[in-house]
């Protein structure tokens, strides 16, 4: 009797685990749970065997803080922005973070895309993806490696659609004088506030300045062009995100005037050119010897020489 009662014990504890797994349902189990990625970043797939999870949150691996960002849909439409990330079902998860970053896409239930942009922090960076489902939980880890950084290989100047010149008057030196007989007096005609010649590049690519020091690289810089065609000057200009500025050498020239007895007043206006033209910043990778092109623009500003002098009334 007792052996009867043993058995039958054994045999409802063992219902009663299979029931309970069966009520579990399909564990999450990621093909992958950790990722290690090179600076360059790139693209990781991973598969579910379920449907049936979340993304609850996202931590920063170095902090243990959670992660903001924008949330979109598949569409592109934006959810949410600048806000925790998570995400219930299918869409893409941006985080914000500069000179690195991330975004995943779960374009299919069951699978979810981890795409990790170019790391130019300068360290390594790390994230936990946290899924969940009903009862269950598990965690991915992505680590991306720091970057050896890019050695500087060329700058090319070109004329793109929509470069070009564009010409301006400004106000320039301004004379009063009140004088007992009419004589000539020496002016400055080119003269005023910021006579100089400046220069400016900029573009939209996030790590256009961060390879390089801000004063480590001088490029000869445009000294005019004709059609598509650029030719360079002497001149050296240092690639980087601010403004550059110098007196301009047309502030020196002196123009004789002739001034009537009595009081009077001249001043001057000079023609200022503001010059756009396309560049290329050629880099090659430390670690794998690619080469890496970032376009942007040049924005140069300098008197032409031309002005007028102007009796005030």
């Amino acid at each position: 009797m007792m052996k009867n009662f043993l058995l039958i014990s054994v045999i409802a504890i063992s219902i009663l685990f299979s029931c309970t797994d069966h009520e579990e349902g399909p564990h999450i189990s990621p093909s992958i749970d950790h990722i290690e990625m090179e600076a360059e970043g790139g693209m990781q797939q991973i598969d579910f065997p379920s449907t049936d999870w979340k993304i609850d949150r996202i931590e920063n691996v170095k902090s243990n803080t959670r992660i903001f960002g924008d949330i979109l849909t598949l569409e592109n439409e934006r959810v949410n922005e600048n806000v925790l990330l998570e995400l219930e079902g299918e869409g893409r998860l941006d985080a914000i973070w500069p000179n690195k970053g991330f975004v995943l896409v779960r374009d299919v239930q069951s699978k979810l895309d981890v795409r990790l942009k170019e790391n130019s922090s300068g360290e390594r960076f790390g994230f936990r993806i946290f899924l969940t489902s009903a009862d269950q939980s598990t965690t991915i880890t992505v680590s991306q490696k720091a970057s050896q950084g890019y050695e500087f290989k060329g700058l090319d100047f070109h004329v793109s659609e929509a470069d070009g010149d564009s010409l301006y008057w400004k106000r320039g030196s301004t004379v009063k004088i009140n004088v007992p007989y009419s004589q000539e007096i020496e002016f400055t005609p080119i003269g005023g506030i910021d006579v100089s010649t400046s220069y400016l590049f900029s573009s939209d690519a996030a790590d256009a300045f961060v390879w390089l020091k801000s004063d480590s690289v001088k490029v000869r810089l445009p000294a005019h062009f004709q059609e598509d065609e650029v030719f360079l000057g002497e001149d050296k200009g240092i690639y980087s995100e601010y403004l550059q500025s110098e007196l301009s050498d047309f502030s020196n020239i002196k123009e004789r005037i002739t001034v009537p007895s009595g009081e009077s007043a001249f001043r001057s206006e000079y023609e200022v050119r503001r010059r756009k033209l396309s560049y290329s910043l050629l880099l090659t990778n430390n670690r794998t010897g690619e080469e890496k092109i970032i376009k942007g623009k040049l924005i140069q500003i300098a008197p032409t020489g031309k002005y007028e002098v102007i009796l005030m009334e």
